[in-house]
Formats: structure tokens, sequence, C-alpha cells
């Protein structure tokens, strides 16, 4: 098979394959490839497939939903939240969300996001690359629950101080669990009090307010561990 010319060209000027090297291929879906460089050039590289190794998706599938925020906070999450496995990112438009977001710097921002959840699941050799939705309101997202979806909403305010934690001990029951991170303002009290109508679970990572990537990467490493808790 012949490697995209982008990844042929960081083999051969960053990594400086041979003909003869073996390398490992990943397609984004679950499928991790051995191969053997069989035709180096500086744009062309092609390799026979030795070994295919196919990965079943993980159980629950974890959707983050994310605030939009200014400057490039929601990069700095994609790589740790693709290392962690996480399966989807939904930005956020909330009652909070600060900034100006034109369609086309959205969809240059989705162009480079995808970019970067490749580079880490090379790196950490994840075999599932995350997808992106386009940005929804959040108001959306309270009114269209999907089939199947465990929601959970970050919060620091007392509206569900009887409910602050969940204990997943056998994730099989839900197909997919949807976590929801809020702007730097926090959600306002609407958005909380729909949200509880709507059925959602409320939880806290600490007493202390985190920054958007901050608790965003900790909320889902403490899901992966099975427990969203204080």
């Amino acid at each position: 098979m012949a490697l995209p010319s982008d990844e042929a060209n960081h083999l051969c000027r960053v990594l400086r394959i041979v003909n003869g090297n073996r390398i490992e291929l990943l397609d984004g879906r679950g499928g991790r490839f051995q191969g053997e460089c069989i035709e180096v050039a500086r744009e062309r590289v092609i390799v026979r497939i030795t070994n295919l190794q196919t990965n079943s998706p993980p159980v629950p599938l974890i959707r983050m939903g994310v605030a939009l925020g200014k400057s490039n906070k929601w990069e700095k999450m994609i790589r740790p939240l693709t290392e962690l496995g996480v399966s989807r990112m939904t930005p956020l438009l909330t009652d909070r969300t600060e900034g100006a977001f034109s369609s086309q710097k959205l969809k240059d921002k989705s162009d480079r996001w995808t970019k970067l959840a490749k580079e880490a699941c090379k790196q950490s050799g994840n075999p599932w690359l995350p997808s992106f939705d386009k940005p929804v309101v959040f108001d959306e997202i309270i009114s269209s629950p999907e089939e199947g979806e465990v929601r959970m909403l970050a919060s620091l305010s007392d509206l569900e101080s009887e409910s602050r934690h969940l204990s997943i001990t056998h994730p099989s029951v839900t197909n997919q669990l949807s976590i929801f991170i809020g702007p730097e303002g926090g959600w306002s009290k609407e958005e909380e009090r729909k949200a509880k109508k709507a059925g959602f679970s409320f939880f806290t990572m600490g007493p202390h307010v985190l920054r958007i990537e901050t608790a965003a990467v900790c909320a889902l490493a403490v899901a992966r561990k099975g427990l969203l808790c204080y």
C-alpha cells in the first residue's frame, strides 16, 4: 500500500526510513498494521502489510462536550484527551461562552483539531481516532438525548449537592457516557436547571475552580477509572 504524501514525507525527512524498515500503521478505526517498507522515496513510501490486528472499540464510548473558549484552549485538550481514549468531542456554545466564532474560523479549527488528534494517536498508539462534531448550542444538547446515553455535567454549584457522584461499576450498561464541561464563567443557573430537569447527573472535580482544559482532561481520566465524584 502507498502511504499519503504527508506521511511519506515525515517518514523520509524526519525518521529517515530506508527499504526494509518495519513500521506500525494505524487506520483510526481500530486497525493496527505491521508493515515493511519496500519502496522509499521523498514523497512516496510503499509498505507491504505483514500483520493486522483489529481492536474492538472501547465500552462505553466517551463523548466530551466542552465549551468553546478564547485563545487555543481547545487545542490544548486534543492531545491528552485522544491519548486517554476519548471517542467523540463536541464544541459547545453556552450562555457564557466568550469570543466570536465565524463558520470559516470553526472550519479551520476543526481541520487543526483532527490533525492534532491524528498526531496523538500515532504518538500514543491509540488505534481509535476521535470524531469532532460541529459546534452546538448547549440547549440543543439538553433537549436531544441520544439513545443509551448517560449524561453528566461538571458543576461547582450547590444545585445537585445531594447527587455528587456516579459509580460506573458495569460500563457495559451504557453505550455512551457523555461528559459536559462548561465555560470559564461556569454554567448559567438556567442551563443547570434545564440539565437537572432533563435528567443529567451532576459531579464536581473538587472544590477548586479548574481551567477548561484541566477539567476536561481530569474528568476523562477519572471516568476511565470508573468513578466521577467528590
